[in-house]
């Protein structure tokens, strides 16, 4: 008689995990949750399947994301009046070829040079003096609109937001984020003093930029979260549908899955991140909360406030409470004590 192999649909989605992302280990953690999933369905009295990918929109497009700054352009004999201040020479960078197409980041400083070159001009006739004074009084208010653009409405902010870098390495550790912390501490004091168009080095703020875009650090954490959120939720659907039938064999092989997956590699991983979320997130909110946005884009931000009921941070909360609690109500129908070290 021949026996047909029997490959379960969790087994299957692990074979095709480990083919696609086995040489990547952006994707490692996908192997270790699903795995968590995958050995306790083994028990004939659970029944978990690995969460379908399910992953928030990514950045608006750039329509969405960037507000208009205003245009700075006088005629040609104002601008020849001006060869004597630094004003002529500024715009004039504007205006050439690579100018017209700068980078937001550099149209940012460009806005604080403009404004120090005509504050620091004496302009003798008196029209054009006006004219100057309501161009920087504009320009001052706009500045919160050209410091968010350079942020996050850039190359560096898109890859900083990017949900393609997969997660958060399993040995991430806070340790990693010391440069990003101190550019973002540079970047809350910048905006702070915003208003009194403040010198600032040019080469400090990109790389501070280039540090942003080389941490893929908010679009790792979303995918992290997102993902974990989904396994635990996964995992206390399908411990609050068992009964007294779990108790007594069964429990020892559902608490050995338990001890070895979750308390052993996720949970500990979950404190890596924690730790280095709470350095991270707030300093990101800060700057979220001082910028200057679209309303579609400050809804997509949203997503990263800590204090949001809507927010990714707030989910991934109750689904690790809800996890805890889901072995907790197991755990104790069965009459079996649980360790300290086990929460969350």
């Amino acid at each position: 008689m021949l026996i047909q192999p029997f490959i379960s649909m969790n087994a299957l989605w692990l074979i095709i995990l480990f083919v696609v992302t086995g040489c990547d280990s952006r994707f490692k953690t996908e192997d270790v949750l699903a795995q968590y999933v995958t050995d306790l369905d083994r028990s004939k009295y659970i029944s978990i399947s690995v969460p379908e990918v399910s992953l928030p929109n990514g950045l608006p497009s750039k329509r969405y994301r960037q507000n208009n700054l205003s245009q700075f352009d006088i005629g040609l004999l104002d601008f020849l009046s001006l060869q004597q201040c630094d004003v002529g020479h500024v715009v004039g960078q504007k205006n050439s070829i690579l100018g017209k197409v700068m980078p937001n980041s550099q149209r940012f400083l460009y806005e604080l040079d403009i404004i120090k070159a005509i504050e620091s001009c004496e302009i003798k006739d008196a029209d054009l003096s006006r004219k100057l004074d309501t161009v920087v009084n504009q320009k001052r208010q706009e500045l919160p609109i050209a410091f968010a653009n350079a942020l996050f409405d850039s190359a560096e902010g898109e890859a900083f937001f990017s949900l393609s870098n997969g997660f958060l390495p399993m040995n991430y550790s806070s340790g990693s984020d010391l440069e990003l912390l101190a550019a973002l501490d540079r970047f809350i004091g910048l905006g702070k003093v915003l208003q009194s168009a403040p010198n600032i080095n040019g080469n400090t703020f990109e790389n501070d930029l280039k540090t942003l875009m080389d941490s893929e650090y908010a679009g790792r954490l979303l995918y992290s979260l997102v993902r974990i959120t989904q396994y635990l939720n996964q995992v206390s659907n399908a411990l609050d549908a068992t009964d007294t039938e779990v108790c007594g064999t069964p429990l020892n092989y559902l608490r050995q899955q338990f001890k070895q997956h979750y308390v052993e590699v996720i949970q500990p991983y979950m404190g890596r991140i924690h730790t280095s979320a709470y350095g991270v997130l707030p300093r990101l909110n800060e700057l979220i909360e001082m910028g200057n946005f679209s309303n579609s884009f400050r809804e997509y931000l949203e997503i990263f406030l800590m204090n949001s009921e809507v927010g990714i941070w707030r989910q991934y909360q109750l689904a690790s409470q809800k996890h805890a609690r889901a072995w907790t109500r197991v755990f104790e129908t069965c009459s079996v004590r649980i360790a300290s070290n086990t929460k969350g």
